[in-house]
Order: C-alpha cells, then sequence, then structure tokens
C-alpha cells in the first residue's frame, strides 16, 4: 500500500477516521493535529513529525524508525510497544504516556519529559537522553542499559528492578527516589550507601553481563 499524502492525512484526521495499519513512512505531518487518532501498527520510517499533537493518541505496535521528531507531543498517548529506533526527538513530551514495553534504540531524545509516564518494561538501549524531566516516572522492569542520561531530573521516580548498568549521569538530580532491585555498577547514584544486594531473583529480568 502506497504512503499517504500530507493532504489524504489532513483530510483522515479532520474526520477522525483510524490510521491503524497505516503506511505514513517519509511522510510530511510536521505540525499536524492528530490528537485522539488511532494509529496502531503504524508505520512511520522517517516521517517527520517535528512538533506533531500526537496527545492521546494511539501508537501501540506502531514502528517509528528515523522519524524527525522535535518537539512531538506525546502526552497521555498510548505507546504499548512501540518500536522507536534512531529517532530525533529533542523535547519531546512524554507525560502521562503509556509507554509499557515500548522500545527505543539508539535514540537522540534530550530534554524529553517524561514527567507521569509509564516506562513499566520499556528499553532504552544506548540511546542519548540528556537533560530529560522524569518526576513521578515509573520504570518498574525498564532497561536503561548504555543510556546517556546526563543532567536529568529524577523526582519522586520508581526504579523498581530497572536496570542502570553502563548508564551515564554526570549531574544527574535524584530526589525521593522509589528504589527495588536496581543494577547498577557501585554505589547507588542517588547517594545513598551501597548494600550487599542479592540479585539471584531478578537477573532472569535481564540480558547477561
Amino acid at each position: 500500500m502506497a504512503s499517504l499524502t500530507r493532504e489524504q492525512v489532513e483530510e483522515k484526521a479532520a474526520a477522525g477516521e483510524s490510521f491503524y495499519d497505516a503506511d505514513l513512512s517519509y511522510s510530511d505531518l510536521s505540525g499536524l493535529d492528530l490528537s485522539g487518532l488511532d494509529l496502531t501498527h503504524a508505520t512511520l520510517t522517517r516521517a517527520n513529525l517535528k512538533g506533531t499533537n500526537l496527545t492521546g493518541a494511539t501508537l501501540s505496535d506502531a514502528y517509528m524508525v528515523e522519524i524527525l521528531a522535535e518537539g512531538v507531543d506525546l502526552s497521555g498517548a498510548i505507546c504499548h510497544r512501540t518500536f522507536f529506533q534512531r529517532a530525533l526527538m529533542k523535547d519531546a513530551r512524554f507525560v502521562g504516556t503509556d509507554l509499557n514495553r515500548a522500545q527505543f534504540m539508539v535514540c537522540r531524545m534530550p530534554g524529553v519529559d517524561f514527567t507521569d509516564a509509564k516506562l513499566t518494561g520499556a528499553v532504552l538501549y544506548d540511546s542519548e537522553i540528556e537533560n530529560a524531566t522524569m518526576v513521578r516516572t515509573d520504570c518498574t522492569g525498564a532497561n536503561f542499559r548504555g543510556a546517556i542520561l546526563d543532567g536529568s531530573e529524577f523526582r519522586e521516580t520508581a526504579f523498581i528492578h530497572t536496570d542502570l548498568r553502563k548508564v551515564k549521569l554526570h549531574g544527574a538530580t535524584f530526589t525521593d527516589i522509589i528504589d527495588e532491585g536496581v543494577l547498577f555498577y557501585g554505589k547507588k547514584p542517588w547517594g545513598a550507601a551501597s548494600e550487599d544486594v542479592n540479585y539471584d531473583k531478578i537477573l532472569p529480568y535481564y540480558q547477561d553481563d
């Protein structure tokens, strides 16, 4: 199926039609209002989503490789298992977004706002996430292995069975952190005294070191 044009997307969006399984690859969707729409299983390879309003949209199982998405707003969206790879998402907003088991593979997203977001079971391998805001963010079971989180703010963030190995956290701040079974190298980055922890029960959640 051919990729939809910008004009076709605008018409369908205005009518509130579904984009389920739609091919939006290489489409210029910058600045469009796609709020509340269904983009489940949609393919958006190299789509331009700069400043696009996707608040409250459903993008579960969507394929978003090499998208240009500076300033995209995905607040309140449902993004279960959404696949992001090499996405450029500077200052993206994921406020209150459900990102259960979403994957961010080698993404560039400085200044991202994950306030009140659910990153449960999410994977953020080797992504650049400097100066992120993670206030009341649920990172239960998330894997940040190799990510760069320099300068980020973590407040009331839940790190439960979270993998923080090889994560860079220079200049990051931690306030009222909820932590249990965190995997990390050395001392906890938020200043708590290191403890002897038995990881036998949680190691199966993660790849081998």
